[in-house]
C-alpha cells in the first residue's frame, strides 16, 4: 500500500497529504474525483457523477477506479459506493444518438433503461417511428435532450455526425512541431471514441493555441473559434497566420458587420451582446453558417447566453480549451452535454518536470486589519466583510515591500477592486489596465512589459483571462473574486511560461477574515494539481522568510 486513504459512505476519499505515496497516488485520484477541501495535511477528494462519466469516457472503467481504492484504502470501500461507482459509470456508452432520417434522431437503449429515462426525464414529444428500444426525435431538440438526460443521470454517446462544410487550405510551417502532449490531445479529439467533439485541459502556457490550430490542420474545414476577449482573438489570428501556411485574407475577426471569413474569431462578449429588444442577432448569422470546426477557447468561461449557441450548433465539431474544468456556477454538466466529455488532461506537474511549465512558489502574506478598519469589520454583515478585508489599506505595505524585493523582477500586480488597484498603481508607479483600457493603449503596455521597459504593471480581472505575457516571473495578488478556484488558477498561469524562469505566486490575505476562508477554497484546484502554499505573517513583510523558501 503506497498511501492511506478513507474512502466514506458518501464517496468522499480522505487523504494524508504527508504520507510518502501521496503524491503518486494523488494523480490516481484526479482521474475520477475533485479535490473539495483540505485543512493541513487532510485532503478530501469527492467522486460524483460527472467525474465517472469523464473518466469512463477517457476509457477507464468501474474496475480500474475501485482498484485504486482498494491498493490504498486503509479500511476498505463501503458497499454503497461501490455500487455507486459501478452503476454511474456503467450507463457510459448505454445510451446512443444516432440518425433516423434527414430531419429526426433516434435515442436508442435497452428497454429498461428506456423505462428508467421515461420515469425520469420530462423529454420533448417522440415522433412517429418510435419503438420500445428507441425514440425519435426532430434534430431541434438534440441539445435539449442531451442535456435532460445528463441532468437527470443518463449520459449519452452522440453518434449523430456532423453537417458538411467548406474546405480551408492550411498546413503547418515546416518549422513548427508539436510537442508529445499537444499531439497527443488532437489525437484524442480526433479519437472515434470521443466522436470528434469534447474538451482538451491543459495549463495555461502549455500551448492549448495550437492544439486548437492542430485540430484545424487535420480537420480542414471552415472554423468559428469563440475567445474571452478582443486580446486573445488577435493573439489567435497572429499564432495561425504565424504557424500555417492560410492566406491571411482567410481569417478574419468577427465584427458589427457580421461578415464570416472562411477562419472567424469572435469574442463572447460581442456575440452575447443583447440589443435594446432582447435580441442577439450576432446567434442566427453564426449558427446558420456551415461550419466544420467550432472553437470554445476558455471553455470554463462560456458565458449562460452562449449556451443557447453552442445548443443550436451541435451539428458542427466542437472543441473546448481550459486550464480547469472548474465553473462556480456549477455548469459542469451543461458543457459536458453541449461541447463533449474531457478527453484529454495533462497534470500540471509532469509538464513542470519536462520542462515545459515554469516552477512556481506559492506564498499566503497573512496580514492584520488596522484597528479602524477592525471595528466596521466586526459591525457588518458577512456580505460586507469580505469586500472590507480585501480593501484592507495595511495590505499596501506589504505590496510596497514584497515589490522592494523583486526590484530586478517583472511584477504584476492583480486584484479585483478597481479603486484599490489604481491606489497600487499610484504607490509603484506603475501604469493600471482594467476592461475600460482600450485596447492600443492596453496593447502598448503589455508591450513594454514584454520588452522589459516596464517592471510592474497592475491588472483587473483582465489578467483571468488569455494575456500573452511570457516575461512575468512574479504576481502579488490582492484580492480575488471571493472563492473563485478558476481565477486562481488562470492568475497563477501567468506565471507558467518557462522564458522567464521560476515565478513566485503572492496572495496577500487578511487574517482571521472571510477572505481568508474563501482564500483556502481559491487554492483548491492548485493544491489538487500538486502546488503547496507556504503562509507567512505580515506586515511589515518578513523579507527573511519569504527568502528562505
Amino acid at each position: 500500500m503506497l498511501s492511506a486513504l478513507v474512502v466514506q459512505s458518501d464517496g468522499t476519499i480522505v487523504a494524508d497529504s504527508l504520507d510518502a505515496g501521496y503524491e503518486q497516488v494523488r494523480e490516481q485520484l484526479l482521474g475520477f474525483s475533485d479535490l473539495v477541501f483540505c485543512i493541513e495535511r487532510l485532503h478530501m477528494y469527492r467522486m460524483s457523477r460527472l467525474t465517472l462519466w469523464q473518466a469512463a469516457a477517457r476509457g477507464m472503467s468501474a474496475r480500474d477506479v475501485l482498484e485504486v481504492l482498494r491498493r490504498h484504502s486503509e479500511h476498505g470501500i463501503p458497499y454503497e459506493v461501490q455500487k455507486r461507482v459501478v452503476a454511474d459509470m456503467g450507463w457510459w456508452g448505454k445510451i446512443r444518438l444516432l440518425p433516423h432520417d434527414e430531419d429526426s434522431f433516434a435515442l436508442t437503449a435497452s428497454r429498461d433503461d428506456l423505462k428508467a429515462i421515461a420515469k425520469a426525464c420530462r423529454l420533448p414529444r417522440r415522433q412517429k417511428g418510435s419503438l420500445p428500444s428507441s425514440w425519435v426525435f426532430p434534430n431541434s431538440v438534440r441539445a435539449v435532450v442531451k442535456m435532460t438526460l445528463a441532468q437527470q443521470g443518463f449520459p449519452c454517446v452522440d453518434e449523430l455526425g456532423y453537417q458538411v462544410s467548406a474546405g480551408i487550405e492550411l498546413a503547418w510551417r515546416q518549422d513548427v512541431r508539436l510537442r508529445e502532449y499537444q499531439e497527443e490531445s488532437v489525437r484524442r479529439f480526433l479519437s472515434p471514441d470521443t466522436g470528434q467533439s469534447g474538451v482538451v485541459v491543459l495549463p495555461c502556457g502549455a500551448g492549448k493555441t495550437l492544439v486548437g490550430i492542430g485540430a484545424m490542420v487535420e480537420i480542414g474545414l471552415e472554423t468559428l473559434i469563440f475567445t474571452p476577449t478582443d486580446t486573445a482573438g488577435n493573439q489567435w489570428r497572429q499564432e495561425i497566420q504565424n504557424k500555417t501556411t492560410i492566406h491571411p485574407s482567410q481569417v478574419g475577426m468577427y465584427r458589427e458587420t457580421g461578415k464570416v471569413s472562411p477562419v472567424t474569431i469572435a469574442t463572447y462578449h460581442r456575440v452575447a451582446a443583447a440589443n435594446q429588444k432582447g435580441t442577439r442577432r450576432h446567434f442566427a448569422t453564426l449558427s446558420g453558417h456551415p461550419w466544420g470546426l467550432v472553437i470554445y477557447d476558455e471553455v470554463h468561461m462560456l458565458p449562460a447566453p452562449l449556451f443557447r449557441l453552442a445548443a443550436d450548433m451541435q451539428s458542427v465539431r466542437r472543441l473546448g480549451l481550459t486550464a480547469t474544468l472548474v465553473r462556480e456556477d456549477g455548469a459542469e454538466t451543461d458543457v459536458f452535454s453541449l461541447i463533449g466529455p474531457k478527453c484529454y488532461e495533462a497534470a500540471w506537474k509532469d509538464l513542470e518536470q519536462q520542462g515545459f511549465l515554469a516552477k512556481v512558489r506559492c506564498v499566503e502574506v497573512r496580514v492584520s486589519l488596522p484597528p479602524t478598519e477592525l471595528e466596521t469589520y466586526q459591525t457588518t454583515d458577512r456580505r460586507h466583510r469580505h469586500k472590507i478585508a480585501a480593501l484592507n489599506t495595511a495590505k499596501f505595505e506589504v505590496l510596497v515591500d514584497l515589490a522592494n524585493l523583486h526590484k530586478s523582477d517583472s511584477v504584476l500586480v492583480i486584484g479585483h477592486y478597481l479603486d484599490h488597484l489604481y491606489e497600487a498603481g499610484a504607490l509603484l508607479s506603475s501604469p493600471v489596465i482594467t476592461g475600460k483600457t482600450p485596447l492600443a493603449e492596453r496593447e502598448r503596455w503589455f508591450e513594454a512589459f514584454r520588452n522589459g521597459s516596464l517592471k510592474r504593471l497592475v491588472l483587473s480581472r483582465v489578467a483571468n483571462m488569455s494575456v500573452d505575457i511570457p516575461c512575468a516571473s512574479v504576481i502579488i495578488q490582492l484580492s480575488g473574486l471571493y472563492g473563485s478556484r478558476q481565477e486562481e488558477a488562470q492568475r497563477l498561469g501567468r506565471l507558467l511560461r518557462p522564458d522567464s524562469g521560476p515565478g513566485v505566486f503572492y496572495t496577500v490575505v487578511t487574517s482571521h477574515s472571510v477572505e481568508a476562508d474563501m482564500s483556502r477554497h481559491r487554492s483548491l484546484f492548485l493544491v489538487e494539481q500538486g502546488y503547496q502554499y507556504e503562509v507567512i505573517d505580515g506586515p511589515p513583510t518578513n523579507q527573511r522568510n519569504i527568502m528562505r523558501g
